[in-house]
This record gives C-alpha cells, sequence and structure tokens, in this order.
C-alpha cells in the first residue's frame, strides 16, 4: 500500500487550491490548505508536511518569500519545495525559486497526470533519502534580497504595462462604443423622423378620407331628395 503524505497547498485561489487538494487526495495523499504564505508558515510549524507546492503572487506573504521562511527554518528547511505558478513564468523567475532552496518549478496549467508524477515521484525520493540537495542555494541575505527585489520590480513592471495595455483596449473600446451609440442614435433619430413623417402622411390622408366620405354622404343624400321631388311631380 502506498503511504500517505501530507502536503501543504499555498495558494489566493480557491479553485486552484480545491484542484491539487482533489489531485493529491485522489492518490491517498492528506491535504492541507493555506491561501497566502504567512497561513501556510503558520500551519507548516504546528504541523510539519512532507511537501509543500506554493504559487508565487499572493497577498501578506508570497511564494519566494514563504520559501526563505521555510529553509531558514531549522525544522522545515528539509522539506521539499514545489513552485507551481502562472504569474512568475520567465527564466529567472525560476533559477531565483531555485536558488532559494525549492525542488522544482513548474508553471500553471501542467497536465494532472504530468503533476501527480512529478509529486509522486519527489515524495519517494523523499521517503528514500535520495532527494538531492536544491541547486545554486544563495547564501548571502543582501544577495537574496537584491534578487529577490528584482523580481518583484520585474514583475511590477510587467503588470504596469499590462494594465496600461488593458486601458489603451478599454479606451479604444469604449471609443467604438460610444461611436456605435452615437450612429444608433442617429439612426433612431432618422428613423423617428422617417415615422413622424409617415404618421402625418398618415394622418392627413385620414383626413381627406374623412372629407371625402362625408362628401359622398352629402351627394347621396342630395340625390335622395332630387328623387324624391321628381316622384312628387310625377315625372319619375
Amino acid at each position: 500500500m502506498e503511504k500517505k503524505y501530507l502536503v501543504l497547498i499555498v495558494d489566493d485561489h480557491k479553485d486552484n487550491r480545491t484542484f491539487l487538494r482533489k489531485l493529491l487526495e485522489s492518490t491517498g495523499h492528506i491535504v492541507l490548505e493555506a491561501e497566502n504564505g504567512q497561513t501556510a508558515l503558520e500551519a507548516a510549524r504546528i504541523q510539519k508536511p512532507d511537501l509543500i507546492i506554493s504559487d508565487i503572487l499572493m497577498p501578506v506573504m508570497d511564494g519566494y518569500k514563504l520559501c526563505m521562511e521555510v529553509k531558514n527554518d531549522e525544522k522545515l528547511k528539509s522539506v521539499p519545495f514545489i513552485f507551481y505558478t502562472a504569474t512568475y513564468t520567465e527564466k529567472k523567475d525560476e533559477e531565483f525559486a531555485l536558488s532559494l532552496g525549492a525542488s522544482k518549478f513548474l508553471v500553471k496549467p501542467e497536465e494532472p497526470e504530468v503533476l501527480i508524477k512529478i509529486i509522486k515521484s519527489y515524495l519517494k525520493e523523499f521517503a528514500n533519502g535520495k532527494l538531492s540537495e536544491p541547486i545554486n542555494i544563495v547564501k548571502d541575505e543582501t544577495e537574496t534580497f537584491k534578487l529577490y527585489s528584482e523580481r518583484l520590480v520585474n514583475k511590477l513592471e510587467q503588470k504596469m504595462i499590462e494594465l496600461e495595455n488593458e486601458i489603451k483596449e478599454r479606451k479604444k473600446n469604449d471609443l467604438e462604443l460610444q461611436t456605435h451609440r452615437e450612429n444608433l442614435e442617429d439612426t433612431v433619430k432618422e428613423r423617428t423622423a422617417e415615422l413622424e413623417k409617415k404618421n402625418a402622411e398618415l394622418e392627413r390622408f385620414n383626413k381627406v378620407f374623412v372629407e371625402r366620405e362625408f362628401r359622398i354622404k352629402e351627394l347621396k343624400d342630395r340625390v335622395k331628395e332630387l328623387e324624391e321631388k321628381l316622384k312628387e311631380n310625377g315625372i319619375v
């Protein structure tokens, strides 16, 4: 029977945590969940996990900082740490993650079969004491902080560019929508004017029709009077 392991999932998105939890529980493992690094660190210090799978971009404490704290904690530093991220996806992001002591750097979304295979592999190596030491661990705190700041600034710059592009696109869409609205208003005005014109013509037609019917009735009445007079005089 395959041994059950305690896996700590750290992600601020509930759907992501649910996906990983169901995936791990389907293979018999026990799962703890945390929505940010701070909560995860507190949970790990209370109950040491066999594996940590963490996102990077999170409130309160991000994944990078969590990894630093874990690897600086005598009780937790031996715990395999896997990054699973959709935001930090550059090669330098991966290099920095591995330099902090992470065992693996995965980019979302990963196929469930591939993901569970990787997790199983690390848990098995961990259980057999064969898990290789993390590569290029940064020892100098100043260097670590510098690299950490660079990754955050880089991501912030990317987010700013994305936001600016989003604002430009939104302005473009707003302008197109305004133009469409104005065109629609012009069309409505034109159709309204046409309808008013048609209604006026119909009203004039109805008036002429009523007057015509009235004249026909007058003529009929006049003819009837003449016929009666002709009968009285014995002409008809």
